[in-house]
């Protein structure tokens, strides 16, 4: 049995999913009153990936996802996301199996690696990005945390665990993941400020790492579509609400400048959403959002939080895999 890089026990499990029918059972509930919605970041081979230090939860490789494209073209009706809102905001009835695939951030990678796949499967996406990160150098917070830390001896990473009022014995940069974003932005740019002296990170050139609006304009001009994860990729709950109607507003006017943003949907940096937040999307013209809570974006769910299932090479390498993750619920199959 050759299972390359994939945990043994879940693949058996995966499987064991598969084969009994689970699956089988689990897809029937596509069946015209939700969606599938996807969550990908970036599309990069394992070395680039490690040489940037990004996360395993972060990432498919290339060959991972040309894989994940064939397996959805044979068991889904993978849809541009605009034509899935469409539906689901008007309660009309989707395709049974209907699925539609977006990126989160505005990766370089998505149009090195995915853009060439999609084009050659015909297959649309959704790409959310950060309006003023567009064509700029390096990455976000959260890479630079985990570039401070991975080359760092367990011992100096639980002693800056300690120092933040944290266990030692965990894992360590998941931890402080959680913690900086729970902070307030003013909050967390203080604890940045306290890491980079803790953890001066690893040494990597400043080169760019998201898309710019030439490669924006020719993944448009294929059909993939383009929205907003905000202005600077503000974590929403920890901002005022004036702070983050800025947000909405300046990044959705952004996007409609350039011809994009017509489908009027927005993903939550982070996920993180509340009430307040919710009725501010559709106040500043959005007619959708999206979060991180896994699931089925469902016909009478709210507009403004519609489930996502989130994918990864370290889930989803593997036929069984993939197919235990998507589409995925939060509740078990009866």
């Amino acid at each position: 049995m050759n299972v390359p890089g994939a945990s043994l026990a879940r693949w058996l499990r995966a499987s064991i999913f598969e084969v009994s029918g689970l699956h089988a059972h689990q897809r029937e509930r596509l069946d015209g009153s939700c969606a599938v919605i996807l969550t990908y970041h970036r599309v990069l081979p394992i070395d680039e990936a490690a040489r940037l230090w990004v996360e395993p939860g972060m990432y498919v490789t290339p060959e991972t996802f040309a894989r994940h494209l064939g397996w959805l073209q044979k068991s889904f009706r993978v849809l541009p996301l605009s034509e899935v809102v469409d539906h689901l905001t008007q309660n009309r009835p989707l395709p049974k199996g209907a699925c539609s695939i977006t990126f989160d951030d505005g990766w370089r990678d998505n149009f090195v690696y995915a853009f060439p796949a999609l084009r050659q499967h015909n297959l649309s996406a959704a790409v959310f990005v950060v309006i003023d990160r567009v064509g700029t150098p390096g990455a976000f917070w959260p890479d630079e945390l985990s570039r401070s830390l991975s080359p760092l001896a367990s011992d100096a990473r639980a002693e800056i665990a300690r120092q933040f009022g944290l266990p030692s014995r965990v894992d360590v940069p998941a931890s402080l993941l959680s913690h900086f974003k729970a902070l307030r932005q003013d909050e967390r740019e203080g604890a940045l400020e306290q890491l980079r002296k803790m953890a001066p990170g690893s040494v990597l050139p400043a080169e760019r790492e998201l898309l710019d609006w030439d490669e924006i304009d020719l993944m448009a001009a294929s059909g993939i579509e383009f929205e907003s994860h905000g202005l600077s990729h503000a974590i929403l709950t920890g901002v005022d609400l004036a702070d983050a109607e800025v947000e909405l507003r300046d990044s959705r006017t952004a996007l409609l400048e350039h011809g994009l943003g017509r489908s009027g949907v927005f993903a939550y940096p982070s996920g993180a959403f509340n009430d307040a937040l919710a009725r501010l999307v559709l106040t500043c013209g959005y007619r959708a959002a999206v979060t991180t809570v896994p699931g089925l974006a469902r016909c009478l769910d709210q507009p403004t939080a519609y489930s996502r299932i989130g994918v990864h090479d370290d889930i989803s390498r593997t036929r069984a895999e993939f197919h235990r993750r998507v589409p995925g619920d939060t509740t078990p199959p009866v």
